[in-house]
């Protein structure tokens, strides 16, 4: 699929040498793997639309449950099969669905359905608990051709399924993490490790006749002036592969392996390879290398946020932040997430009962700890904090470096999305001639600390000029997760 919405507005901070994760350091690496040969991976299906980045998404997901055991210990079926469809269509990002916009549709606000996304908007989707899903095969919506290889998501592509259905099975991402690669593959066996350890990891390229081998082999060299179109899933590598096509010598050896979502008819059977010297593949700061890690089944009965599109930005001098939300029945809060802007953080996440005269007040439990990879994380309380209906209750996050994740009306530059002016957004357009997604805010739900005292962020005004209509819509992204 070619289309892919990259946010340069957000700026992640990778160390080329960060503190190493378990997953990143652990054994030897061999100088070829290929996650197929130790099932982690799905069958290949074939994509309708611009939907390549939830194919993208999904994949990941999907082989993480099978790399990690949860699959065997819960799924039902020999291998999972996830819904790319509902994040295409329930993302929040488009014009059938946004939740901070209910005149999306009408005032032509955000993406196309099918014609836009990336794995931020993957990211911001799951974390709200609106996915990720799996939808029970039926004779009339399942479009499985096993003799192809072909397994088309269930779920309808022309008609929206539905948002909400006691037949999904549910699952949560609770790590979503962003590697490159590095400019002289620094960085290299981390991603290795995590393809090992945790699954496929999604990344992307830039889908160019003229850069694939007759071999499948792709390369775009540096100098090479396309942009990233097209998102992928890594399962392996082969440190000696080349290309035997003498028209598309590659620089050195070296490729990975990839995942397509085009059919079995594609490529070698769905699948080819990109050198590790490609442009765009783990180069890219926003499409990554992203692992999805620590999927389960879905163990939260309610999410609370103000963040609904999630991380858009960054405010990068900001180390203190809060969120207050107001109970809507009585719950038992039991775990947080919150984004991390660069690798190697401390996290200081604090519960509050309230804020008043300017000072935060009721202190009901802390949690700490570091964060390795830059992302969104979800970690646990070591007690859970009850509620009650109408309370207010507060998450404090104090990180060590990198920033303040937020969210707030956003332009986004959807390169995923063909250039025909029948798939572009008709509606307004940011400074750069991306579409605008909308996000809202309200004073009192999130505030930061200036190093004097707590300022609430809803009056903020933001440096660049261009931006200052998108002023009064952001909030922090802090959510608190009730359990079953």
């Amino acid at each position: 699929m070619k289309n892919l919405p990259i946010l340069r507005s957000i700026c992640l901070i990778l160390l080329s040498a960060p503190l190493l994760t378990a997953q990143d350091r652990a054994g030897d690496l061999p100088s070829a793997f290929d996650l197929r040969t130790v099932g982690g991976v799905t069958p290949i299906k074939r994509q309708q639309g611009g939907t390549c980045w939830a194919h993208g998404t999904m994949a990941a997901i999907e082989s993480n449950l099978l790399v990690s055991g949860v699959w065997k210990k819960i799924g039902d079926g020999d291998v999972p099969s996830l819904s790319e469809y509902h994040l295409d269509w329930w993302n929040g990002f488009n014009q059938h669905k946004n939740n901070d916009h209910p005149d999306a549709i009408k005032d032509r606000t955000g993406l196309n359905v099918h014609f836009g996304g990336d794995y931020r908007v993957s990211a911001a989707y799951i974390s709200r608990g609106d996915g990720v899903v799996g939808v029970p095969l039926t004779d009339k919506k399942a479009i499985v051709m096993p003799a192809l290889g072909i397994a088309l998501d269930p779920s309808s592509y022309r008609v929206a399924l539905g948002h909400i259905d006691p037949r999904y099975q549910r699952y949560y991402v609770r790590d979503i993490e962003w590697f490159t690669i590095g400019d002289n593959l620094e960085n290299i066996d981390a991603i290795k490790r995590r393809v090992i350890s945790q699954g496929a990891v999604g990344t992307a390229m830039a889908v160019n006749k003229g850069l694939m081998a007759k071999d499948f082999v792709h390369y775009q060299p540096l100098q090479h002036t396309s942009k990233p179109n097209h998102a992928i899933a890594i399962v392996g590598w082969d440190d000696d592969k080349v290309s035997a096509d003498p028209d598309k010598k590659l620089p050195k050896p070296g490729c990975w392996l990839i995942k397509n979502s085009w059919g079995v008819e594609r490529g070698d059977k769905g699948y080819y390879w990109i050198s590790y010297y490609d442009k765009v593949c783990c180069r890219d700061p926003e499409m990554g290398a992203v692992s999805f890690r620590n999927v389960e089944s879905m163990k939260y009965s309610h999410v609370y946020y103000h963040d609904y599109h999630g991380w858009r930005d960054t405010m990068k001098d900001v180390a203190k932040a809060f969120n207050l939300f107001t109970a809507s029945a009585n719950h038992r809060l039991s775990s947080l997430s919150f984004y991390t802007a660069a690798d190697d953080v401390r996290y200081t996440a604090k519960i509050y009962s309230r804020f008043e005269k300017g000072e935060l007040q009721g202190l009901r439990a802390t949690k700490s700890g570091t964060i390795q990879r830059a992302g969104f994380h979800t970690v646990d309380l070591d007690a859970a904090v009850d509620v009650k209906k109408g309370e207010t209750f507060i998450i404090c996050l104090e990180l060590s470096r990198g920033g303040q994740a937020f969210d707030r009306t956003s332009e986004i530059e959807v390169l995923l999305q063909p250039k025909g002016k029948a798939k572009q957004p008709a509606g307004p357009k940011g400074p750069n001639g991306g579409p605008i997604v909308i996000s809202k805010a309200n004073p009192g739900e999130s505030f930061y600390h200036d190093g004097t005292a707590w300022r609430d962020l809803y009056e903020h005004r933001f440096d660049n000029p261009k931006w200052a209509t998108f002023d009064k819509t952001a909030n922090f992204c802090m959510k608190a997760l009730i359990a079953k």
